[in-house]
């Protein structure tokens, strides 16, 4: 069962990197001028673009080649670009990625979920060397509730990027 979680898990994280792909618009092309009369305009429809998301650029998160995000206020690097949180059910669940270069190595792993009103929760798990993925719940956590979600592991500890982060 924990290896059809981890396929889900990973099949999850790979179709949300190719939609923030996907979702970057290419930039305009040039055009060369032209001396011809313009086309006549029809009086089909076409829907417009709100304001928001005409300006607005589409965030790259969850792929290796996006750029690492900036330290949090207390100077935490953001962790491993496969690493995420999100609302499940009730509450949250946090993934944890073993990092390839550490894959064959076992580590210890803590989870810590900040929240707004100033208190936290936290769990701990076991690595084995050789295991990918790791899904913590915290199923009474509820996704308007938290702060930052935090992972400490033998390397340090990094925060976690989630929605709308």
């Amino acid at each position: 069962m924990s290896k059809a979680i981890r396929l889900l898990a990973i099949l999850v994280m790979g179709l949300v990197g190719v939609a923030a792909c996907a979702s970057q618009p290419s930039p305009p092309k040039a055009t060369a001028p032209s001396t011809t009369k313009p086309p006549p305009t029809t009086s089909t429809a076409v829907p417009q673009a709100s304001p928001a998301t005409a300006t607005s650029t589409p965030q790259c998160i969850g792929l290796s080649i996006c750029p690492p995000p900036p330290p949090d206020a207390e100077g935490n690097p953001g962790c491993y670009y496969s690493d995420g949180w999100q609302a499940s059910g009730a509450g949250i669940e946090v993934w944890y990625f073993h990092e390839p270069q550490n894959l064959s190595k076992p580590d210890k792993v803590t989870a810590l979920v900040r929240k707004k009103d100033g208190t936290s929760e936290s769990q701990d798990a076991d690595i084995d060397a050789g295991q990918q993925v790791h899904r913590f719940e915290f199923p009474t956590i509820d996704k308007s509730a938290v702060q930052e979600v935090l992972l400490t592991t033998s390397n340090g500890r990094c925060f976690v990027i989630g929605p709308g982060t």
